[in-house]
């Protein structure tokens, strides 16, 4: 493989130059079509993609949805306070239902649920009233709703806040609109509608969740892309110093992200939280090839070579190099096609094919661009590429390691040993609210009504009869739906329940005259026919098509409670499970899991190990190559050696500061040894041409050291800062992928440094 690309090297440079324009004609009319297609990304409104189609769980919340509409993934929830005190005040609670109503009047919104309409309804002899909860036609009247409350505490959690002083509506959106752009303008449009009020408030909710986090991804895609320009300009200024320096290498990259960004605009891919990651990827990936095929080309024009003899010798020592660490690095992106999450497959093709468009751009470009340049206008003597230190400092990593292979080795097992203990102390208790920054308001939002309220979360079992002789409202039935939802009351902070259980037991206590003992299910069926035919007669068939399905065999168990983590939820669903079989007539009926909620943390859990697996497979993969590339096995071990490491420091650290192990730091070990491998194959690609040669072991590393070591440690501080621009984000994923990449990276970079040459003065006689 290596004999074969150094025939080509001479071809290929041949062909560049002589067919130089037509190569180049060729990129600038691709750039152009490729820029069109910049124009036609758009960002993703869609969560559900996340949710692979061919999961039994997606399948049957499918069909779930078919019978039960889940509107609490509908609702957008709004909570007003009264900053004077408690909501008993008539003129605050006049002003809520303003201004509550008037949200009624924005397209998208089917419905308001205002809480000064909730009814309190009462059997007055053989008729029933109602009236609202809340009334505000005087204080006195606003007072007295504070008994009725107090005195039944259905509102309390609900559409008031346990510390009394915030009301609560619900906006329901039309579900048509809740995966496309139209969900966005609704959801602002009740915020700009809300700002102009002067009262304080929250609003929070699927729905509006989801249009923040589709206003972050746009906004944050904007300041990626000015620090990545910032950033690489600065690199470049402080690398070369000169104009050309800049321009030529920022060229390079910045076609590479328009092909690579407009490849995804023609190919109909959308931006979402996932392949926004391709960005500042590009930009530390393409920075990375530019610097090592430079600082090459310069160190042999400095050696008095022609520029065609500086780019032949170029090309043939480390253009193989590079091609083989562009490759690995899109190893280690494909690897995540065995992903059933299509935004993860995704993003894997896309950040692979982007790292070999940027391979290709930067081998047409840059040779090109270089050899019509004076090495004398590209390199300023003043750069940090010719700065003196890095003699002095490659000899001490020479030395060092020659005079001292113990202490390495004593070190990095002690280092293994420490992180061996703490990596199953890394936690993988995942939360719903932990993408979001600690200072977002999204996150401030979903905290208060998580600790005033019953949380954002919705919860939903799906409950099928197993005999047909049963009806969902047998007396049998509803006494076990009623056990289960007291057990789950037991278990974690639920809300109220909605199933035909709830129902039955709310009929009964108006009944009774509102005695709370009568809350319960009554021992008589006729009694509770009665209340179901009653209720139908008085136009109560949607409440009970919320409850039941057409054909009568399945109902629900719906509520909404905190974001408790999914350690706790898979105790509360173990645990349920144990009372079902033990304590329940199981049959009766089966219950199943289920909701968006539900489905969301299956995948959490679900991505994590995919991402795992990629990351062996890409593993596999990258071994095969290298064992390929040196036909032997000690050098395979060699190679690998220091790109586990840095991955096990990292899990180490993650574990010391209690990091959760999610889908986005699960990601990180994924992109960081796809990158991480690059500064290995460099150096060992440099040192076996130099034992080719006829150097000496020693010399050949002392080589290896002065000719690769000086591009590895600037790629690799380039890299790094290039995540660490992600630091930048407010999703705490985003957030965490730039920090563990960066410092695995660093970790990488130094275990090539001191690692590499001990082991190959140790292994490789």
């Amino acid at each position: 493989m290596r004999r074969f690309f150094d025939s080509q090297s001479k071809i290929a440079l041949h062909k560049l130059v002589k067919y130089r324009r037509l190569f180049l004609g060729i990129i600038l009319i691709l750039s152009l079509v490729f820029l069109w297609g910049v124009f036609q990304l758009r960002i993703d409104f869609s969560f559900d993609s996340f949710y692979p189609r061919d999961n039994e769980s997606y399948q049957y919340y499918t069909e779930y949805q078919k019978a039960f509409f889940e509107s609490q993934n509908y609702l957008i929830y709004v909570a007003i306070q009264n900053p004077e005190g408690d909501v008993f005040d008539a003129g605050f609670m006049r002003e809520v239902d303003s201004m509550l109503r008037n949200l009624s009047g924005i397209e998208g919104v089917d419905s308001v649920l205002v809480p000064t309409e909730v009814p309190m309804i009462r059997r007055r002899g053989v008729n029933y009233r109602q009236q609202p909860y809340l009334q505000f036609d005087s204080q006195e009247a606003a007072l007295k709703s504070r008994d009725r409350v107090l005195s039944d505490s259905t509102l309390i959690g609900t559409f008031i806040t346990r510390d009394f002083q915030y009301l609560c509506g619900y906006l329901q959106i039309d579900p048509d609109i809740f995966d496309s752009q139209q969900r966005d303008l609704t959801s602002r449009a009740v915020r700009e509608s809300l700002s102009q009020a002067t009262l304080p408030h929250f609003i929070s909710g699927i729905p509006y969740i989801r249009t923040r986090y589709v206003e972050t991804i746009g906004s944050e895609l904007a300041v990626f892309v000015s620090l990545a320009i910032l950033f690489i300009t600065t690199v470049l200024f402080l690398v070369y110093r000169t104009l050309w320096g800049i321009l030529i290498p920022l060229t390079a990259v910045l076609l590479s992200l328009v092909w690579i960004v407009g490849f995804m605009g023609v190919s109909g891919e959308n931006v979402n939280l996932i392949n926004n990651l391709i960005i500042p990827l590009t930009f530390v990936v393409g920075t990375s090839d530019v610097i090592h095929l430079t600082t090459k080309y310069l160190s042999e024009a400095r050696n008095d070579l022609s520029r065609r003899m500086a780019m032949e010798r170029t090309l043939r020592e480390i253009g193989f190099a590079i091609f083989l660490t562009s490759l690995t690095t899109a190893i280690g992106f494909g690897s995540l096609l065995i992903s059933k999450i299509p935004p993860i497959r995704s993003f894997g093709i896309y950040a692979a094919i982007g790292v070999m468009i940027t391979y290709c751009i930067t081998i047409i470009v840059l040779p090109n661009a270089l050899m019509r340049l004076s090495h004398t206008r590209f390199g300023n003597p003043q750069a940090i590429d010719n700065l003196k230190i890095w003699e002095r400092l490659l000899n001490w990593f020479d030395r060092f390691t020659k005079t001292r292979p113990r202490w390495v080795l004593g070190t990095l097992v002690v280092i293994i040993g420490l992180c061996g203990w703490l990596i199953p102390q890394v936690p993988t208790d995942t939360h719903l609210i932990e993408d979001i920054g600690s200072t977002s308001t999204i996150r401030e939002s979903m905290e208060f009504f998580e600790t005033q309220s019953f949380g954002l979360r919705p919860f939903e079992l799906g409950i099928h009869l197993r005999q047909d002789s049963l009806e969902v409202t047998d007396r049998a039935v509803l006494a076990e739906l009623d056990k289960i939802q007291h057990y789950l009351k037991t278990q974690a902070n639920f809300g109220p329940f909605l199933s035909p259980a709830s129902l039955v037991k709310e009929a009964n206590f108006i009944y009774y005259n509102a005695r709370p003992a009568y809350r319960r299910i009554p021992d008589d069926q006729q009694k509770i026919d009665d209340y179901v035919n009653l209720l139908r007669s008085r136009g109560g068939d949607e409440i009970i098509r919320q409850v039941v399905s057409e054909d009568g065999r399945m109902t629900r168990i719906s509520s909404r409670l905190p974001d408790i983590g999914t350690n706790a939820f898979e105790e509360i669903y173990a645990g349920l499970e144990e009372f079902y079989q033990t304590e329940c007539d199981t049959s009766l009926f089966y219950y199943v899991p289920t909701g968006h909620a539900y489905l969301t943390e299956t995948n959490l859990v679900y991505v994590r190990q995919s991402l795992l697996g990629g990351l062996g497979i890409a593993f596999v993969v990258v071994g095969i190559i290298m064992g390929l590339l040196f036909r032997s096995w000690r050098m395979l071990f060699i190679s690998m050696v220091p790109n586990v490491i840095p991955l096990i420091l990292t899990g180490g650290i993650m574990g010391i500061f209690g990091i959760t192990l999610t889908a986005s730091t699960s990601l990180v070990f994924v992109i960081a040894f796809g990158v991480a491998v690059d500064d290995t194959i460099h150096f060992l690609t440099r040192y076996r041409l130099e034992r080719r040669k006829g150097a000496d072991q020693d010399e050949a590393i002392r080589i290896t050291l002065h000719g690769t070591g000086k591009a590895m440690i600037i790629t690799s501080l380039v890299l790094m800062a290039g995540f660490v621009m992600l630091l930048a984000s407010n999703f705490g994923g985003t957030f965490n992928t730039g920090l563990f990449t960066g410092l695995t990276i660093v970790f990488a970079l130094v275990s090539d440094l001191f690692l590499l040459p001990v082991l190959l003065r140790w292994i490789d006689r």
